[in-house]
């Protein structure tokens, strides 16, 4: 969808809800663009279960979701998360709500192969008719990332994977990955971009590692899938690094 910009809030959402978040978002507006959230919400579930004594089990950093880990994960990311994100945009008179796999049935998922991981899926299909019927409205859509299969099973997903399906199926212009760090690293240095072909060779020379190998691989995913451009970065104010799908020059 033309002028649509998708930007994926971390698992600390209110960490990016800056007012300079907030005056880039009345900028985007005022030129017209549409603006889509997908927000996750790691550290609140986790705060959540450690008070429901339920224990919090990982595998190669990833969460696994029983049954009793992925009905906490509902109630964060849809009574919790989203209307604190929504009431910050109310507050400064932005017309937003929030969506979530419930509402027509918007984010369908199949259960992942890795079993070992529960209740975990990926996206399979973006149902765009309401997001696009809400932006056409200027209304900014916040989506929680959460699937349902055929069944009609909820599923977690991962929320970089989701807006990255996401921004695919609007073929947005542009898609903001808001993380902690302010780019890709290479030492101190951030690199300003990254072609999709060279991410297996920085892979392989420990330039990417850690939580950033999954993200850059949501990354790619989009970027030639329809985006023409993904950024991640720390902060909407700045440059981070860009993801193309065409090779870097130089």
């Amino acid at each position: 969808m033309e002028n649509t910009i998708v930007i994926k809030l971390g698992g600390v959402a209110s960490d990016n809800l800056t007012e300079g978040f907030f005056r880039q978002i009345t900028e985007w507006q005022a030129a017209n663009k549409k603006i889509v959230l997908v927000h996750g919400g790691g550290h609140y579930i986790t705060k959540m279960m450690e008070a429901l004594a339920i224990p919090v089990e990982t595998k190669n950093g990833l969460r696994i979701t029983n049954k009793a880990a992925l009905e906490v994960t509902k109630m964060v990311l849809i009574g919790q998360v989203q209307p604190a994100i929504t009431t910050a945009f109310q507050k400064r008179n932005i017309s937003v709500i929030g969506l979530n796999a419930g509402d027509t049935g918007l984010l369908e998922a199949d259960r992942l192969s890795d079993t070992d991981l529960g209740l975990v899926g990926k996206i399979t299909k973006v149902k765009t008719n309401l997001i696009e019927q809400l932006l056409s409205e200027n209304i900014i859509t916040v989506i929680a990332p959460l699937g349902i299969n055929s069944e009609y099973d909820w599923l977690n997903v991962n929320a970089d994977t989701a807006a990255c399906e996401v921004a695919s199926a609007l073929h947005a212009e542009a898609l903001y990955l808001l993380t902690d760090v302010p780019g890709v690293k290479n030492g101190s240095e951030i690199i300003t971009e990254i072609a999709t072909a060279e991410i297996e060779k920085l892979q392989k020379t420990g330039v990417i590692k850690g939580g950033m190998i999954p993200k850059l691989a949501s990354a790619a995913f989009a970027a030639e899938n329809g985006v023409d451009q993904v950024i991640i970065t720390n902060s909407l104010e700045t440059i981070g690094t860009k993801i193309k799908s065409k090779v870097a020059i130089g």
